[in-house]
């Protein structure tokens, strides 16, 4: 299947769905936690903005193939989907962020509940990098930017169609 023959319902749950969670593995144990993304239609990749320093970054380091997977509103009976890929380019720290300012800044407007023209971002991040109990940085010159290609995605519409592509 090409990269834009998506089909229209799931094409609106990418679009409409806020946050994923991604399970990345180094080893024989996932770890499995929500993440920052987005459905980067023209090039057929999902996009993901890990923290800096956090198990699933290290994780995503040591083997490239991921699944990441939700549910609207995370209801156990609703619509969602389920993807697994494979890690295509991994940039971190400040240049990656150079690269990336277009797709964060759209990330934030669209998915995130955080309006980034706004004061409210910044705030989040100083004190969030502050708390003592964080181990890791959410500092965006800190993060990772990570594009992934799907090879299979399943997924669920609201009356629980499953459904299947594969790339």
């Amino acid at each position: 299947m090409e990269k834009n023959m998506i089909p229209p319902e799931l094409e609106a749950m990418l679009n409409e769905i806020k946050t994923p969670v991604i399970f990345a593995t180094g080893n024989i144990y996932p770890h499995a936690t929500p993440m920052n993304w987005l459905w980067l239609r023209n090039e057929g990749l999902f996009w993901f903005n890990p923290a800096g320093g956090t198990k699933k970054l290290v994780n995503m380091k040591r083997n490239r193939r991921v699944c990441f997977a939700t549910f609207d509103g995370m209801k156990k009976d609703g619509r969602g989907f389920i993807v697994w890929g494979e890690i295509t380019r991994f940039e971190e720290g400040l240049i990656g962020l150079i690269k990336n300012l277009l797709i964060k800044i759209r990330m934030l407007l669209e998915k995130s509940e955080i309006n980034f023209f706004t004061s409210k971002i910044y705030r989040f991040w100083r004190v969030y990098a502050k708390h003592p109990d964080i181990y890791y940085s959410t500092l965006p010159w800190v993060a990772a930017f990570v594009r992934v290609k799907p090879r299979k995605i399943k997924f669920w519409l609201e009356d629980q169609t499953e459904k299947e592509i594969v790339f």
